[in-house]
């Protein structure tokens, strides 16, 4: 038997040997897996991006003599003239309108620096790879000259988005380290993420429209996508770290933080996307608020529900595993 108080104290202090190698070889395969996976992702989408059909428009002559010069990489549609190309690239339902003017013998390549330098570096070889072909000149024309042609909307945007979908992460963190510590009800928890979300995605709107002007016109309607975007990620995070302990923190940081933002196609259209990451943006809702911000504010906001629905589909998933998982909880306590 323990001859003091101080072996007593001592004794019941004592963690098992088990107990502390399983808890620190949780936290360091979470923070090694969300480190390795984290890199993994942004080396495998943006190592040696390439077009995979990217919709060009073509007008003055038949686009299927031309798709053999521009490769697989593209997807040449057809149009009757150049305005109706360029109708399709104010909704971005096509990257660039190459139209070939017999007359004056050559070929005018159109497209919107707000899609970045890239997406024309990858175009214009193809463009004058038609105009060799057919002993014309090579145009190119900026479609919005009042995007400065090194300036990159889509960039901005996509980090915007990127900070406050880790702003959810943490918070999701957070929110778990200190609700179990003072007992935080479920409805406290939700409105603390509401409120800080309502904030995050004020703050990151101010940056969008007024401050900065990267997506002008757009406060109104971005608050609230940029908002339900933390909220989704928090909301997600907490579930996650609720149900599966803590390897939701890896989880939430491979939807939210790394596979979210390498598929978010701020950077480059969804087109330099294999088809797998492409379905995945299409899930996520990183890219979908990423996309309707940016075609809100240059493309007639094609698109723009997904912005929307795809977060609150998150949210409400979310919620529903919470309310599970709290009413568990409640359950083993009363028993």
């Amino acid at each position: 038997m323990p001859s003091s108080s101080a072996e007593v104290t001592a004794e019941c202090l004592a963690v098992p040997r088990t107990t502390v190698v399983r808890a620190v070889l949780t936290v360091a395969v979470s923070a090694l897996l969300t480190g390795a996976l984290f890199s993994y992702f942004y080396i495998e989408v943006f190592n040696a991006p390439e077009p995979r059909r990217l919709p060009v428009a073509v007008a003055g002559v038949d686009a299927s003599r031309l798709q053999d010069v521009a490769g697989d990489g593209y997807r040449l549609v057809q149009v009757t003239r150049r305005e109706e190309g360029l109708e399709r690239l104010s909704r971005h339902e096509v990257y660039g309108v190459m139209a070939l003017d017999g007359e004056a013998r050559s070929v005018e390549l159109s497209y919107t620096s707000v899609d970045g330098a890239s997406v024309l570096a990858y175009m214009q070889p193809v463009a004058q790879r038609v105009s060799e072909r057919s002993g014309m000149t090579l145009r190119v024309t900026n479609t919005t000259p009042g995007v400065a042609a090194n300036a990159s909307p889509g960039r901005s945007v996509f980090f915007a988005v990127f900070g406050t979908a880790l702003t959810g992460f943490v918070l999701s963190q957070a929110l778990a380290s200190v609700g179990s510590q003072v007992g935080l009800s479920l409805r406290t928890r939700l409105s603390i993420m509401a409120g800080v979300s309502a904030v995050a995605g004020l703050l990151v709107s101010l940056m969008l429209d007024p401050w900065f002007a990267i997506a002008p016109g757009t406060f109104w309607s971005s608050w609230p996508m940029v908002s339900l975007l933390c909220l989704s990620a928090v909301t997600t995070g907490s579930a996650l770290l609720d149900v599966v302990g803590p390897l939701g923190q890896v989880a939430t940081a491979v939807l939210f933080v790394t596979l979210g933002n390498a598929t978010a196609t701020g950077i480059l259209p969804m087109q330099f996307l294999t088809p797998p990451y492409q379905i995945i943006s299409r899930l996520l809702p990183t890219g979908n608020v990423v996309r309707a911000v940016l075609n809100q504010a240059y493309f007639n906001g094609a698109g723009w529900q997904w912005g929307y629905t795809v977060p609150l589909a998150w949210i409400l998933a979310g919620i529903g595993l919470l309310a599970m998982t709290d009413r568990r909880s409640r359950r083993s306590r009363r028993a």
